[in-house]
């Protein structure tokens, strides 16, 4: 691996090599694929436009978190400037480096945002999306080129499996009882942790190497926050969905125009008091306390996102939630 990255600096001193300017436009564009940007995005279509789109996205944006993180933890890849002073790294990470957590959620969330639109020529702009955010990482000197292609790859592995299994897993949940749903949701978060709490057990022996430590900074690769946050998220919005569904209805993501804009502020401030009100709260060098506050404080971002925030809606008389007879089940294809 160390022989394969050696010979792959070449590449991102290339890019470096192509001026300031670039990477500065690049430093914009790789934006485009930050977690938090696609955690301001997903509400806006769950809504503001669609509901079970914003759902459909949001489970696939999860999903593709949770297995990036899964592999970062297992392959333990290290970042080009972790290895090579002649690198300047133009943001700082803290986790492994392969696979590309930005090409292959930007794959994933931007190539199924696509499909959901149905309309020609949207496919092959989210490709063209993917595409500059990936090369964004080679510039700013924080993947090697076999992170992205590993990125690209399961990326493209996982658009065409959610494509294929999203409308017989909608049935099949559609014919379970609430509660099932639930503890379905419930489980299947600790699972996502479980995976990558089980690599890091593993790993438990393991230290980074020297060399890595003096340049990566305050790194801490093997942590499980990443997990966490997607387990949290991952309960909240899927039991949240499933609660409201079963007792009120679906929220009405297409109702009103300023209304629209109205529930994306009050929405969008919703997040952030629950993401930097219970940051700033919760202590984070607890141990397990801290990493169940973590669990919690997304849960509780991703209720607010997916019932909470509606019932508010409704009751401003800014949003709308009607009864649902569709599984959400008629998604789109590959």
């Amino acid at each position: 691996m160390d022989i394969v990255n050696q010979a792959e600096l070449a590449v991102n001193l290339f890019f470096q090599s192509l001026g300031e300017g670039l990477q500065s436009l690049m430093g914009v564009i790789t934006i485009l694929g930050n977690e938090i940007f696609y955690i301001l995005f997903m509400p806006t279509i769950y809504w503001c436009v669609d509901a079970w789109a914003g759902l459909r996205i949001g489970v696939m944006l999860l999903t593709s978190i949770c297995f990036n993180g899964f592999f970062k933890l297992l392959l333990k890849g290290p970042r080009p400037y972790w290895i090579s002073d002649k690198v300047l790294p133009g943001v700082h990470e803290t986790s492994f480096g392969i696979p590309s957590g930005h090409a292959m959620n930007s794959t994933a969330v931007w190539g199924w945002s696509a499909l959901e639109t149905k309309k020609p020529g949207m496919l092959a702009a989210a490709a063209v999306l993917a595409l500059l955010i990936s090369i964004s990482r080679l510039v700013l000197g924080v993947h090697f080129l076999s992170d992205v292609l590993l990125g690209l790859f399961l990326g493209v592995v996982l658009l065409a499996a959610f494509s294929k299994l999203w409308q017989p897993a909608a049935r099949w949940l559609k014919k379970q009882n609430l509660r099932n749903q639930i503890l379905l949701a419930f489980f299947s978060s600790l699972f996502i942790i479980g995976i990558s709490a089980i690599v890091v057990a593993l790993s438990a022996n393991w230290q980074m190497p020297a060399d890595w430590a003096a340049r990566a900074g305050e790194a801490n690769p093997l942590s499980l926050d990443g997990a966490l946050t997607t387990g949290g998220m991952w309960f909240g919005m899927l039991g949240g969905f499933a609660w409201l569904r079963a007792r009120r209805g679906v929220h009405q993501g297409n109702f009103g125009s300023w209304q629209r804009v109205a529930r994306y502020l009050v929405g969008i401030a919703g997040v952030f008091a629950l993401y930097a009100g219970l940051g700033s709260l919760f202590p984070r060098d607890l141990g397990f306390v801290s990493a169940v506050l973590r669990y919690f404080r997304y849960f509780l971002i991703g209720l607010w996102i997916s019932v909470l925030s509606p019932l508010l809606f409704e009751k401003m008389k800014i949003g709308r939630i009607e009864p649902d007879f569709e599984a959400g089940s008629s998604a789109p294809s590959v």
